[in-house]
């Protein structure tokens, strides 16, 4: 069952810090794409509740956008969290607890770590990939909100091939922070 993003992004940051590495939001919205793109085609089924949409920088979820704006091109400091408009608080996001999202996360995440924002942003703006279609499509039609639809990307993902966390030699290619 697909999650909010949020929860998402929570898990590659809990995970990014314990093992020394330290995501700025564009690491963050690329990291939950590619994932997301991965559990299309592993499991047939979207891992993020909301579709992705094609800006400047690349397919991001709105909802990090906002949930990490305040953290601009500096690495995150902290775990998104949710509002509830009644009571008028911010709460935690519940964890993660679908095992097929989690291995998921766990067979890719440590080699999308090691890259550098710049090979991930590279990644997603290539030729023929969902975000580069979307913004061509968008020439000639309207899309409002550019969005990026998992058909789209389930059909052209751009993604890193048969990759395990095993794969990742942390310091190799982007060493985790000092």
């Amino acid at each position: 069952m697909a999650v909010d993003a949020r929860a998402v992004a929570n898990e590659i940051l809990s995970r990014a810090w314990e093992l020394g590495f330290e995501p700025t939001q564009i690491d963050v919205q690329k990291i939950t794409y590619f994932l997301h793109g991965h559990h299309l085609l592993d499991h047939g089924v979207p891992m993020v509740q909301t579709e992705f949409e094609a800006m400047q920088y690349g397919p991001i979820q709105r909802i990090l956008l906002d949930s990490f704006r305040k953290w601009a091109d500096q690495p995150i400091g902290e775990l998104a969290e949710k509002f509830d408009p009644v009571r008028r608080v911010h709460e935690q996001l519940p964890r993660i607890v679908d095992n097929a999202i989690l291995e998921t996360i766990d067979r890719y995440l440590a080699a999308y770590l090691c890259l550098p924002s710049f090979e991930l942003v590279d990644m997603t703006h290539a030729r023929n990939t969902p975000w580069s279609k979307t913004v061509d499509a968008a020439r000639n039609s309207v899309n409002i909100g550019m969005r990026i639809s998992d058909d789209l990307i389930s059909s052209c993902f751009e993604g890193l091939k048969c990759l395990r966390e095993s794969d990742c030699r942390v310091g190799s290619s982007a060493s985790p922070a000092s």
